[in-house]
C-alpha cells in the first residue's frame, strides 16, 4: 500500500524556484586571500575557508586519520560547516543531514526523542556510527551541535578509518575550537509553534591559552499536540600551546533534555492508515523522555618536525534517558488498539563510554616513491546498564475517541546489561608514484569482545576478532581532475540469532562481513569556483537468514546495494551561487532464503533523493540575500515485505537573510520559511502487518525569525 501525500505538479515548480533563489551574500575565503566584505561589515563575518564557494569545506580527516584535501581523497565525503548550520537555523543533526541525498531518516524520532538515520541504506549504527572528533558516542538521545563547528559524512564500510560498524558509513561531529581573537556571538531565535531558542558563543586566545564557551537553551515546541519540552546546553573547550607545534587540549560539555513522547497517525493491522490530522499525537499526555548527558576529551596534537606528527585523544561520555511512552497495538480498521504503555524508571538506562586513539604520521621517500604513513591505535568500552521494561496494558482506546489512562508506577530496579570492548591497530600507506598517479594501502585489526547480562547475571560472552583491508588507485588525467577506483571491507558485530521462531536461538553470530567498490571523479576548476564529484559504488554485506530446511540461523544471506552519487556546486557569477547533489540506489535482498523476500527492497531505503540550493546576492541592498532550498524525497518501505510505503514528496525552504552594522556591532538577521508549499507528506514511520503500525508527518508550514549579533 502507498500513500499520496505529494502534489507531482509541484516538483517542477519547486525546482524552478530552488535554481533562481540562495542561501547567502558572502563569498567564502579563499587560501591566501583576504576575507570579502560587505560595505560596512567587520571581517569577523568569514565563510568556508579554503572554498571560493558558500558552504564547501576543502578539507577533512574523516576518510584518513589525517587532514587531506577532499579532492585527493579515494572515498566519498560530505562537509557541512559552520555557515550552513547558521544559515539554515539547524538545530539538530538531523536538519543539517537533509542536505545530504546519501542520509535517509529511519524511523521518526518521537518515541525515545533520538535520531535514527540512514546512510547509502544501511542504518547508521547508534552505538558505533557516530563520532565526536573521530571517537565514538553513543547516539541514543537527541545529538546537540551548538558547539560543533561542522558535520562530516564518510560514505561506504569505514573499518580502516572506524573499526567495527554498519557498512553505510560514519557521521563525525568536529568540535569548535579557539578563535585567535575575543569574539562573542549571541543567538536568538522564535518560530510560528512558538518555540525558542538563546545561544551564547564566546571565544579567545590570549598567549598560549584559547577557550572557546558555548551555552544553549531551548523551549521548544511542535506541530504535534502536546510535544514540547525544553533543553539545556553548557560546552566548554580549551588548548594549550606551551610550546611551537604542540597543543594540548580539553573539552567538557553536558545537556539537559526533556520532551513530550509522540506519535503520529496510525496504521491498522491491515494496512488502512487512520488519519486523524497533522497535528495528531496518538500517546497519552504523560508520554515523555528526559535526557542527560556529560562527555569529557582530553588530546594532544604533537608536529616534531614538518613530516612527522603524533595524535592523541580519549573521551569519556556517560548518557541516561529516562523513559515514559506509550503504543497501540492490534489496531483495527474503525480505530480502535490496545494502549500499552512502555516505562523505564528515572536514570534506570545508561551507557558509559570510554575511548582512546593515538596515531603516528608521518613523510618520507624510498627511491622516487614519496610515503605519507599512518600508525595507531584505537581501544573502545562500552558498559549499559538497564532497568526493568515495564510494558502495563492501560486498556482500550480508539484513534478517534480518545481515552486518558493515568501514568502506571515506574520500575525501580536496574542492573547491568551489556559489556562491550573494541580493539583496533590500523597501518596507512599513501604512495605517490608521479605527480599524477598514487596509491593507497591500508588494513585495520579490529577484535570485540561483548558479555551480555540478564538482570545482572551474565548471561552469554563471545569474542570475534578479524582483518579489514582497503587499496585505492588514485589518477590525475589532467589538472584539477581526480580520479579513483577504491575497495574497502568492513566488519559488524553480528548480534545475536532470533530468540523466537528458529533453531539455534540466542547464539552469537560472529562477524557481519561487507566489501565494497567504489569509481568515483572529483574535480576543482577555474580556481576553486566550480567543484563536484560522482562516485558510482557496490556494497554486499552478509545477511543473517533461517536455513529452510534445518532452520539454522545464519549469516548466510547477501543484500547487496548498488548506487550513484553526483554533487556539483559553483559560483556561477559575483551574485548567484548554487549546488546539486542527487543519489539513486538500487537496495535489495538478493538472497534471503525465501522467494517471498528474494529481491525486495529494505524497509527505510528510498531509491533517489535530490536536494538543490541556490545563492543569490542583491547588489542594489548591501547585506542581503534570498534564500531557497529544495528536497525530492523517494518512497520508502516501513516493512521488509514490501507491504506498506509512504509516497515521494518534495519541501521546498524560502528566506531572507540581511548583515548591518551598527554600533560596532555586526547584526545578522534571519526569516526562514520552511515548506513554504505546505504539502502535506510522511517522512517515515513503523509497520508491523497483523499488528499496528504508525507515521510520522513532515512539519508543515512554519516560519523561523533569528537575530545573530557579533562583537
Amino acid at each position: 500500500m502507498k500513500i499520496a501525500q505529494t502534489n507531482p505538479f509541484l516538483a517542477p515548480v519547486a525546482m524552478f524556484i530552488g535554481s533562481g533563489l540562495a542561501a547567502s551574500n558572502l563569498p567564502a575565503q579563499t587560501a591566501g586571500q583576504t576575507p570579502q566584505k560587505e560595505p560596512g561589515l567587520h571581517d569577523v563575518v568569514v565563510t568556508a575557508e579554503g572554498s571560493p564557494v558558500l558552504y564547501h569545506e576543502t578539507i577533512s580527516s574523516a576518510a584518513l586519520f589525517s587532514d587531506t584535501p577532499l579532492v585527493e581523497t579515494p572515498f566519498s565525503v560530505s562537509v557541512y560547516n559552520q555557515q550552513l548550520i547558521e544559515d539554515q537555523r539547524a538545530f539538530t543533526l538531523e536538519d543539517v543531514l537533509q542536505n545530504d541525498p546519501s542520509i535517509a531518516l529511519q524511523m521518526p524520532s518521537g518515541y525515545y526523542n533520538n535520531q535514527n538515520l540512514g546512510l547509502r541504506g544501511f542504518r547508521v549504527d547508534n552505538f558505533v556510527g557516530y563520532r565526536v572528533d573521530g571517537l565514538p558516542v553513543t547516539n541514543l538521545i537527541a545529538p546537540y551541535i551548538d558547539d560543533k563547528a561542522r558535520v562530516e559524512v564518510l560514505k561506504g564500510p569505514a573499518g580502516l578509518r572506524f573499526g567495527f560498524m554498519p557498512p553505510g558509513g560514519a557521521i563525525n561531529l568536529v568540535r569548535k575550537r579557539p578563535t585567535e581573537d575575543f569574539r562573542t556571538s549571541l543567538h536568538t531565535d522564535v518560530d510560528t509553534f512558538g518555540s525558542v531558542y538563546s545561544q551564547i558563543d564566546v571565544s579567545d586566545t590570549v598567549g598560549q591559552f584559547g577557550y572557546r564557551l558555548v551555552l544553549a537553551g531551548d523551549e521548544f515546541d511542535s506541530f504535534y499536540d502536546n510535544a514540547g519540552g525544553d533543553r539545556f546546553l553548557g560546552s566548554l573547550f580549551t588548548e594549550w600551546k606551551p610550546a611551537e607545534g604542540v597543543s594540548i587540549w580539553a573539552s567538557l560539555a553536558g545537556q539537559n533534555r526533556e520532551r513530550h513522547g509522540y506519535y503520529g497517525p496510525l496504521i491498522s493491522a491491515t494496512g488502512l492508515v487512520l488519519d486523524t490530522g497533522v497535528e495528531t499525537n496518538t500517546m497519552q499526555d504523560w508520554a515523555r523522555n528526559k535526557q542527560e548527558s556529560l562527555d569529557a576529551a582530553v588530546g594532544a596534537d604533537i608536529d616534531f618536525n614538518e613530516d612527522w606528527k603524533l595524535r592523541t585523544s580519549f573521551n569519556y561520555q556517560d548518557t541516561r534517558r529516562d523513559t515514559a511512552v506509550t503504543f497501540a497495538s492490534g489496531v483495527q480498521n474503525n480505530g480502535d488498539y490496545d494502549d500499552y504503555g512502555f516505562l523505564l524508571g528515572d536514570n534506570l538506562q545508561q551507557w558509559e563510554t570510554w575511548s582512546t586513539h593515538a596515531h603516528v604520521e608521518g613523510n618520507f621517500k624510498t627511491g622516487f616513491l614519496e610515503h605519507n604513513v599512518v600508525v595507531g591505535a584505537e581501544y573502545r568500552n562500552l558498559q549499559t546498564e538497564f532497568g526493568v521494561r515495564s510494558m502495563p496494558l492501560l486498556g482500550p482506546n480508539n484513534i478517534y475517541h480518545p481515552i486518558f489512562y493515568p501514568r502506571p508506577a515506574d520500575p525501580v530496579q536496574s542492573w547491568p546489561s551489556y559489556d562491550y570492548k573494541e580493539t583496533g591497530v590500523f597501518f596507512t600507506d599513501t604512495v605517490k608514484f608521479t605527480e599524477r598517479f598514487s596509491a593507497l594501502a591500508g588494513i585495520r585489526y579490529g577484535k570485540i569482545d561483548a558479555q551480555d547480562y540478564f538482570r545482572g547475571a551474565l548471561d552469554y560472552s563471545y569474542d570475534e576478532s578479524t582483518w579489514s583491508p582497503t587499496a585505492a588507485l588514485m589518477y590525475e588525467p589532467v589538472d584539477n581532475v581526480h580520479t579513483y577506483v577504491t575497495y574497502t571491507e568492513g566488519m559488524q558485530d553480528g548480534g545475536l540469532t532470533p530468540f523466537r521462531g528458529v533453531a539455534n536461538p540466542y547464539e552469537p553470530l560472529g562477524v557481519q562481513h561487507s566489501e565494497q567498490w567504489e569509481v568515483g571523479v572529483k574535480t576543482e576548476l577555474c580556481d576553486g569556483r566550480i567543484s563536484g564529484e560522482l562516485a558510482v559504488f557496490q556494497i554486499e554485506q552478509d545477511l543473517g537468514i533461517a536455513d529452510p530446511v534445518t532452520n539454522i540461523y545464519s549469516l548466510s544471506g547477501l543484500q547487496r546495494h548498488r548506487g550513484i552519487e553526483l554533487a556539483v556546486r559553483g559560483r556561477i557569477t559575483e551574485q548567484l551561487q548554487a549546488g546539486f547533489a542527487a543519489m539513486l540506489l538500487d537496495a535489495e535482498q538478493v538472497d534471503t532464503g525465501s522467494p517471498l523476500t528474494d529481491g525486495l527492497t529494505p524497509q527505510y531505503v528510498p531509491e533517489y533523493q535530490v536536494n538543490v540550493w541556490s545563492v543569490l546576492d542583491i547588489p542594489q541592498v548591501p547585506g542581503l540575500a534570498l534564500t531557497a532550498n529544495v528536497r525530492f524525497v523517494d518512497k520508502q518501505y516501513l516493512d521488509q515485505g514490501e507491504q506498506f510505503a509512504t509516497d515521494s514528496y518534495s519541501v521546498v525552504d524560502l528566506g531572507a537573510r540581511y548583515r548591518f552594522r551598527a554600533s560596532d556591532t555586526d547584526w545578522t538577521l534571519r526569516l526562514n520559511v520552511q515548506n513554504v508549499l505546505d504539502d502535506r507528506y510522511y517522512e517515515s514511520g513503523e509497520f508491523y502487518p497483523g499488528d499496528a503500525g504508525y507515521l510520522a508527518y513532515g512539519a508543515p508550514i512554519s516560519a523561523n525569525f533569528s537575530v545573530q549579533v557579533d562583537f
